[in-house]
């Protein structure tokens, strides 16, 4: 209700002190109902969003009174205006989540060149292994690569 008829005002008529788009992101009422904390974005300003929050607070009491015009209240509650950040935080969030992901997938670019390159020279190990392992293999089972076996110095003896 308070949320509504504040930006409803702002809407209407933009005070001379204010420059910019200004939007009531949300309202906090206190448990007695007597303090309204009004957050608010602001867009398009040329004027710095803590001098514009400085505004609001010190013109607070006109616009209080503007706002009894529009709601029926019991107690007309005090407003104290915050700069809403909530766009601002996400962005940020985003902005890390986005850093984390690139730094993610180079990690895993890297990682998958390494195991290539350990794949590689696992394959020319492994030739070069294998050669040498039959040459092991043949002379320790007296073969010597041409399918025949033997003793030695006796295969004259046969």
């Amino acid at each position: 209700m308070v949320r509504e008829a504040l930006g409803a005002q702002f809407q209407r008529s933009m005070p001379e002190y204010l420059d910019g788009l200004i939007t009531v992101a949300s309202v906090r009422m206190s448990p007695d109902l007597r303090i309204a904390k009004v957050y608010v974005s602001i867009y398009r300003s040329t004027t710095k969003p803590e001098i514009l929050m400085k505004r609001l607070n010190t013109h607070a009491p006109e616009i209080r009174k503007r706002l009894g015009d529009d709601v029926e209240m019991k107690h007309l509650p005090e407003l104290r205006f915050f700069l809403d950040d909530t766009l601002d935080t996400v962005e940020r969030i985003d902005k890390l989540l986005k850093s984390v992901r690139e730094e993610d997938e180079a990690r895993e670019a890297e990682r998958a060149a390494r195991a290539g390159e350990t794949a590689d020279d696992n394959a020319a190990n492994g030739a070069a292994d294998g050669a040498a392992g039959d040459a092991a293999s043949d002379a320790a089972d007296g073969s010597h690569g041409d399918g025949m076996t033997g003793s030695g110095a006796h295969d004259d003896d046969r």
